[in-house]
């Protein structure tokens, strides 16, 4: 993994941080409230799905050791991931 590309792939991360961000905050506020929860619970529970990644780091790392993911991209979704 090298960080030699960032710059050019900065478009690339700060994309898929904001769907990543939108994607977590909004499936998990709409889970919440599709079972009764009120809308600040449900806002609430969307947040706290934000900081899961642990599977997405699981999944980049066995897309790069089988070689689906080239090294300019693994490195792009471990920053998106982290951030």
């Amino acid at each position: 993994m090298t960080f030699n590309t960032l710059g050019k792939d900065l478009p690339f991360i700060l994309v898929m941080t904001i769907m990543a961000i939108l994607t977590k905050l909004l499936g998990g506020a709409w889970g919440a409230k599709m079972v009764g929860f009120s809308n600040t619970s449900s806002l609430m529970v969307g947040a706290g799905m934000v900081s899961r990644g642990e599977m997405a780091l699981i999944i980049a790392q066995i897309g790069y050791q089988s070689k689906l993911l080239s090294e300019a991209y693994y490195t792009s979704m471990i920053v998106v991931i982290i951030l």
